[in-house]
C-alpha cells in the first residue's frame, strides 16, 4: 500500500474510529501491553542493540517501562477522560446547563526521533488512539532495526485504517508533511520543528512540538556538590547524552566546584569504569555523521580556554566518545554554540547567582531548568527568573518518568504538552456543549428596550458583576 493510499484509507476511516468503544480502545492496548511485556520484549531489546548498543536492561527500563506506565495510566482514566464535564452556569443563564467533552481529532501523524525509538514512538500512539484517532507513524530511520521491528509490532496489533507505520527518511517524511492531517506530534530538533510548523501551517493543522535546547544546571552555595555532581553525571551520560532533557551544561558555585567535579568522576567511574569508550554499557553515538559532529566539537574546545578535567578522547571504531567534562571554556566556545545532545559536559564556576541567571536569560528558553540547592529562597528565586517546559530541582532527568506531570517546551524547546491526561488533551478538543432547557434570557432582555428591560439589565450590572 502506498502512503497515498494509507492516508485515504484513515481519513475514510475518521469517523468510524470516532466512534469505537472504551472496551475497544483498551483491548488494543492491553494486546501492545501484552506483547511488550512478552514476545516483543526480546526483539525490541536486540533491535536497539543492534542500533546503538543499548543494553537490554537500558531498553526495560528507559524504553518499555515508561510506555507500559503511560498505558497503565490510559486504561485506567480513559472512561473518565472521554465522560462530557459538567461546567458551572452563571445566574442570567438560569434554565441552562453547559459541559465540555474531549472529541478526537482525526487523523494524525507521529513523527519520533532515535534516541529512545520505542517510548517516543508509542507513548504518543498510544494516546493518540486513545484518544479515538487514527495514527500513522513515522520512525526514525536512524534507528533502522527498531523501526522495523515497530512497524512489524503495530501491523500485528492494529488494523492499517486505525494505526499504521511509514518507513523511511527525508523524502517519505516531507512526502507526509504535504498531506493534510488534524494533528501533528513531532519529536526532534528544533530545526526540524521549524520545517514541521511550517508543512502545517499550510493547513492550519495544530502541531505538538517536542523539541530540546541547551538545558541548564545551577548548582548553588548552598548544595552537596559532590551529590549534585554524582546525579549529573548519570543524567547527563545516560544513553551517551543523546537525551533532549539531558542537563547541556552547569553552573557550579565556587565553592562547590571542587566536590562537584570529584562527584562527576567518581561516578562516571562506577558506572563504566576506567574507559567508558570500552564499557558494553556505554552507548555508541547513534551514527557517523553525529559522532563526527560530536568529535569535531570536542576537538575544537579543546584549542580553545578551558580545562578538559575528564575524558576528552574518542573511539572512532566503536562510534564513542568518552564522558568528558570541561571546566570554564568559553562562553561563546565551541561547547556552547548548539545543543550537544553527547557526553560533553563544559561546567562553569562563578561567585553571584546573577551570573548564570543573566546568561540563561539571553538564551532561547530551554526543555528544563535543573536546580541543585538546599536553600528554599534560591530555589524560588531561580524559578521565579528562568523560563522553561519544566524545573527539577535536585534531581536530573527522572521528571520525565512522571506520567502524570506535563511535559513539554516553551518557544524554541517546544510547544504543546505531553504525558497522561496533559497528552490526551493534545490530541483531542475540548468541544463546548450548551444546552437550553427554561426559557432564555433573551425573551427577557430583547428590543425593544423598555424602561422595565432598562431596570433588569441595571440590575444585572448592578448586582452580578
Amino acid at each position: 500500500m502506498t502512503t497515498a493510499e494509507l492516508i485515504a484509507l484513515q481519513r475514510a476511516h475518521k469517523q468510524a474510529q470516532s466512534d469505537t468503544t472504551v472496551a475497544y480502545r483498551r483491548k488494543k492496548l492491553n494486546q501492545l501491553r501484552s506483547a511488550l511485556k512478552g514476545p516483543w520484549k526480546e526483539r525490541l531489546e536486540q533491535a536497539l542493540w543492534e542500533d546503538f548498543n543499548k543494553n537490554a536492561a537500558e531498553v526495560d527500563l528507559t524504553e518499555l517501562l515508561p510506555t507500559l506506565d503511560n498505558i497503565k495510566i490510559i486504561r485506567q482514566n480513559l472512561k473518565r477522560w472521554l465522560a462530557p464535564q459538567k461546567v458551572k452556569t452563571p445566574l442570567p443563564l438560569l434554565g441552562s446547563t453547559s459541559y465540555t467533552r474531549a472529541e478526537a481529532k482525526g487523523n494524525t501523524l507521529v513523527i519520533a526521533p532515535w534516541n529512545y525509538p520505542i517510548f517516543l514512538s508509542l507513548h504518543p500512539l498510544c494516546t493518540s488512539f486513545a484518544a479515538g484517532n487514527t495514527v500513522i507513524l513515522k520512525p526514525s530511520e536512524l534507528t533502522p532495526k527498531t523501526s522495523e521491528a515497530l512497524k512489524a509490532l503495530i501491523e500485528e496489533i492494529f488494523e492499517p485504517q486505525e494505526c499504521a507505520v511509514v518507513l523511511g527518511g527525508v523524502p517519505e517524511a516531507t512526502e507526509l508533511l504535504a498531506e493534510r492531517f488534524d494533528h501533528i506530534f513531532f519529536t526532534g530538533s528544533t530545526h526540524v520543528g521549524q520545517i514541521v510548523m511550517e508543512a502545517a501551517s499550510k493547513f492550519l493543522t495544530p502541531v505538538t512540538l517536542e523539541l530540546g535546547g541547551k538545558s541548564p544546571t545551577i548548582v548553588d552555595a548552598s548544595a552537596n556538590g559532590y551529590e549534585a555532581g554524582k546525579r549529573v553525571a548519570w543524567a547527563k551520560f545516560t544513553n551517551a547524552g543523546q537525551i533532549c532533557i539531558a542537563p547541556d551544561h552547569v553552573y557550579v558555585h565556587r565553592s562547590q566546584l571542587e566536590a562537584f567535579r570529584k562527584g562527576v568522576k567518581d561516578a562516571v567511574k562506577r558506572h563504566y569504569g576506567d574507559d567508558p569508550t570500552q564499557h558494553p554499557d556505554f552507548v555508541q553515538i547513534v551514527n557517523p555523521r553525529n559522532f563526527d559532529r560530536l568529535n569535531s566539537i570536542l576537538e575544537d574546545s579543546k584549542t580553545e580556554a578551558g580545562i578538559v578535567d575528564m575524558g576528552g578522547t574518542a573511539n572512532a571504531e566503536a562510534r564513542k566518545i568518552a564522558p568528558t567534562m570541561v571546566v570554564d571554556p568559553p562562553r561563546n566556545g565551541a561547547l556552547m554554540r548548539e545543543e550537544l545532545f553527547g557526553p560533553l559536559l563544559p561546567v562553569f564556576s562563578y561567585t553571584d547567582l546573577e551570573e548564570p541567571l543573566k546568561e540563561i536569560g539571553t538564551r532561547e528558553h530551554p526543555l528544563v531548568v535543573y536546580i541543585y540547592a538546599k536553600s528554599r529562597k534560591n530555589i524560588n528565586y531561580i524559578q521565579r527568573h528562568t523560563r522553561a517546559g519544566a524545573t527539577a530541582v535536585n534531581m536530573s532527568l527522572l521528571q520525565i518518568a512522571n506520567n502524570f506531570l506535563p511535559f513539554g517546551g516553551v518557544g524554541h524547546s517546544g510547544m504543546g504538552k505531553t504525558n497522561g491526561h496533559a497528552g490526551f488533551l493534545e490530541f483531542t478538543n475540548t468541544r463546548s456543549q450548551f444546552y437550553q432547557w427554561g426559557p432564555p434570557i433573551n425573551n427577557f432582555i430583547a428590543a425593544p428596550y423598555t424602561a422595565a428591560k432598562r431596570k433588569i439589565i441595571n440590575f444585572l450590572l448592578k448586582n452580578l458583576y
